[in-house]
């Protein structure tokens, strides 16, 4: 835990560590022992500290991946008023808001005040009440960008892809901001919104990140697990005519599989000793 890394986010944003302590909901007796380093805050606090700080849990934790991103880069409007700006030009009131969230309006006032993190689902679901994209919701930009062919508000985050992305990062030596900007040739908001957020700006970048981290780009995008990466890594060495033979075994699995399952859902259900009578 670095303890000095939590003293300058707090000092950077203004706050006093009894100001701190409110919004965290926490004493300020802790606040103060987080930044000697003699205790580390829960996980909870950590999020919580994360989100009002505008950096990663892993940087809080001593990581040495992040960069300071500039105050004016993640501010515009106002990081921590954004939620409300957007939420007041709406028109409609917090109870409006946290009725259609389905949330109490306490809730709500944690999330626009950052007392809580906000989840995902909640986020997504602002962006839509809001008609603003999450990017431009959190004021990470000043305007929102428009709604894509199919109606829906881009730059979506995916907090799974980006914890994958840190971990792939800090499991490579050497693998920090300036080395990802030159890699990739994305600025350094655009590698900032990656790793924290996980939004992948091209599929170019997909494929640059796949081959430079050596997995594929379903395990870049969460949409298979460490398992099935490991059993996709094992069959790309192989020579064609052992890749034919596992091919042929998954396949006869797979109809065996499919067979067993048949089977059962044509089983007639089995007699539980009642009957019902008229």
């Amino acid at each position: 835990m670095d303890g000095f890394r939590i003293t300058k986010e707090r000092e950077r944003l203004g706050l006093t560590q009894a100001e701190l302590a409110n919004k965290l909901n926490i004493s300020q007796k802790s606040i103060s022992k987080y930044e000697r380093g003699d205790r580390r805050p829960s996980y909870e606090t950590l999020i919580k500290m994360s989100n009002l700080f505008g950096v990663s849990v892993d940087y809080l934790l001593g990581n040495d991946l992040r960069q300071n991103i500039p105050v004016s880069e993640h501010e515009s409007g106002g990081f921590s008023h954004s939620i409300n700006h957007w939420i007041a030009k709406t028109g409609l009131s917090y109870k409006e808001v946290a009725d259609k969230l389905e949330i109490s309006e306490n809730t709500l006032m944690n999330y626009i005040d950052y007392r809580e993190a906000v989840p995902y689902s909640i986020l997504i679901a602002l962006s839509e009440i809001c008609d603003v994209s999450t990017d431009c919701l959190l004021g990470l930009t000043n305007n929102s960008r428009e709604r894509d062919l199919d109606n829906k508000l881009p730059f979506q985050y995916d907090y799974q892809i980006a914890d994958r992305l840190r971990k792939l990062c800090n499991n490579s030596i050497g693998t920090n901001y300036s080395f990802l900007e030159n890699l990739l040739a994305l600025s350094s908001q655009e590698v900032y919104y990656m790793i924290e957020y996980g939004f992948i700006p091209h599929v170019n970048t997909i494929l640059q990140l796949s081959n430079y981290f050596n997995v594929s780009t379903d395990y870049l995008l969460c949409k298979i697990d460490e398992q099935e990466e490991k059993m996709l890594s094992s069959f790309k060495p192989l020579n064609e005519d052992n890749k034919y033979i596992i091919i042929g075994e998954v396949k006869k699995l797979i109809k065996e599989q499919r067979y067993e399952e048949s089977v059962a859902a044509d089983e007639p259900l089995k007699k539980t000793g009642t009957t019902n009578s008229k």
